[in-house]
């Protein structure tokens, strides 16, 4: 890991160019001009999983908010664009209401190929660009868009064994294998305040836990919450703008007030049945980590109380639906 982090300083360092010209005079006007003054700074650095080449997001010099996919090659030193943004989708980003929320809280910002993710085998690359996605092979070296749909979906993953895609569309889950391009719907009653698959405001903001589903490392199973907003109240916020303020009425749960109910299910990807796991009498409660085991048939979860004085650990096993604490 030293060597790779020397290669690293050394590959990138040229990228760190002051970007400044002391020779002309510094306005307001060019404070917020490409090229950035502070140079072009790479974001989201990621080591391969075959440990060949690093990958990073850096803005173009014409648009430093505009990111695209860039990668070092540890062997030989190079370092090149993988991936343009700009001929993949070239149009105005619109993102969904959830979406926005999602990437604040994430630090996620600009446009273009924001965040990014790697298949297991380190053969392919992932991402989400104009709210539809992108699968990139680095054998042929081509983008294959995998969704192309008048919905925003949020929230893609790869499968553990890099078969499938998962994603949020409508406030429900779906899976699509990359390979025969073949869509499945897992939840259907997503609608108005009931949201599957998603994390809940105080999940996101205060416990770090910015997805609702979690495959099992087999790809047979898909764990989801579901989260029904109704108790939570209503508030109007404003959201102000350069040249404007726009009034925006949500769902805020503010201290003291309602959260949302949560519930925890398993879903089988491929007879669609589902398990709802008991997660006791208090529906009062936070909902703070899910993950499989190993054995891909043991769920565990974490439940904290109102009062954050209580966590438990509990496990569930999807094929004779016990339950025990650990």
């Amino acid at each position: 890991m030293k060597n790779i982090a020397s290669l690293l300083i050394l590959g990138l360092l040229p990228h760190f160019a002051n970007a400044t010209d002391t020779s002309k005079q510094l306005t307001i006007e060019r404070i917020f001009q490409s090229p950035a003054l502070q140079g072009t700074a790479q974001r989201n650095l990621q080591v391969s999983p075959d440990g060949k080449r690093v990958t990073f997001l850096q803005g173009k010099k014409t648009d430093y908010e505009r990111l695209d996919l860039w990668e070092y090659d540890i062997s030989s030193g190079k370092t090149q664009l993988l991936l343009d943004s700009n001929i993949l989708s070239s149009g105005p980003e619109v993102l969904s209401d959830e979406e926005k929320g999602r990437r604040e809280r994430m630090r996620l910002s600009g446009t273009g190929i924001v965040s990014y993710q790697w298949s297991a085998d380190g053969k392919a690359l992932l991402f989400p660009l104009a709210g539809d996605a992108y699968y990139y092979r680095l054998d042929d070296k081509k983008a294959l868009q995998l969704l192309q749909t008048p919905e925003f979906e949020t929230d893609l993953k790869l499968s553990p064994k890099g078969n499938y895609l998962s994603y949020v569309r409508s406030q429900d889950l779906f899976i699509k294998h990359i390979e025969t391009g073949v869509e499945t719907r897992l939840t259907y009653d997503g609608k108005g305040p009931i949201k599957n698959a998603m994390a809940e405001f105080v999940a996101q903001e205060e416990m770090g836990r910015r997805t609702g589903y979690w495959w099992s490392p087999d790809e047979s199973q898909i764990a989801f919450t579901q989260i029904n907003e109704t108790p939570v109240e209503e508030i109007t916020r404003s959201e102000i703008y350069a040249d404007s303020i726009k009034m925006i009425t949500q769902r805020y749960p503010s201290a003291g007030t309602n959260n949302v109910v949560i519930k925890l299910a398993t879903v089988d990807i491929n007879n669609k049945q589902k398990q709802w796991i008991n997660l006791g009498d208090d529906p009062d409660i936070y909902l703070a980590r899910v993950n499989w085991m190993k054995d891909s048939q043991t769920l565990t979860y974490q439940k904290q109380s109102r009062d954050q004085q209580t966590l438990e650990l509990n496990a569930f096993n999807t094929l004779d639906q016990s339950e025990r604490s650990l």
